[in-house]
């Protein structure tokens, strides 16, 4: 018992103080209800700036980057690959990657916000960014291919994300399966987080029940899909 309790306690710390909080917040509703923190019409148009804003710095961040990937990496010797270049590299990918997402996140929200009466034409914006993050993550790739000639990426294969891990040596494998697992745990806290903070700011703007339903949904998702692959390697 002392070891669930120990295993589970953050867990349940998190839990004691969000009912906590939830409750002192419910008695004071009356309160609370009083209080206008909703954005209104405003929060779309808000939404689009930060987007906006957020888009136009990751991709100046990563033009710059490639362009001192691009002056360095053909003097380089691959059996000694400068760590600061390498990070480079990554970093690249990983800001490309993310400004993918925000672009994807960004479409969805501009189109809700045309079947509201808004101008169809603002659905080029997000799009025009994820065509340029795309556009900047494959030459990021090719950068990667020739520093790293022994496990080369492919992201338009089949299998792609597989074949590259089969080209990972042991050690990098390790460290794959450890990052792989933290992040498994860590985003447990983070559905935890954000179902309650959902429930939280329901109380002063308006929040679309469709909000903890996903949240919940893609919490469910990942746990079925750890239980269901974890099954494949029992005895």
């Amino acid at each position: 018992m002392k070891l669930i309790m120990k295993k589970y306690r953050n867990f349940l710390i998190i839990m004691i103080i969000s009912m906590l909080v939830g409750g002192i917040l419910g008695g004071f509703s009356k309160k609370i209800s009083k209080v206008n923190l909703a954005f209104g019409e405003n929060m779309s148009s808000f939404l689009f700036k930060a987007f906006f804003v957020m888009s136009v710095i990751i991709i100046i961040y990563l033009v710059i980057t490639i362009i001192y990937i691009k002056s360095n990496y053909m003097n380089v010797d691959l059996d000694n690959t400068p760590k600061v270049l390498n990070r480079k590299v990554t970093n690249a990918i990983l800001l490309c990657t993310i400004e993918a997402i925000i672009g994807l996140t960004w479409d969805a929200i501009v189109i809700n916000k045309i079947f509201d009466n808004g101008p169809i034409y603002l659905i080029l914006f997000p799009t025009i960014f994820i065509f340029i993050a795309v556009s900047l993550l494959t030459t990021t790739i090719k950068y990667f291919n020739y520093l790293n000639p022994n496990r080369k990426m492919n992201l338009f294969e089949n299998g792609a994300e597989k074949k590259y891990f089969d080209k990972l040596d042991d050690g990098e494998k390790w460290v794959t399966y450890i990052c792989s697992y933290t992040t498994f745990n860590k985003m447990q806290l983070v559905y935890t987080v954000a179902l309650v903070v959902s429930m939280l700011l329901s109380m002063f703007i308006k929040v679309s029940m469709a909000v903890p339903i996903v949240i919940g949904a893609i919490w469910i998702i990942q746990n079925l899909v750890y239980s269901l692959e974890s099954r494949k390697y029992e005895e």
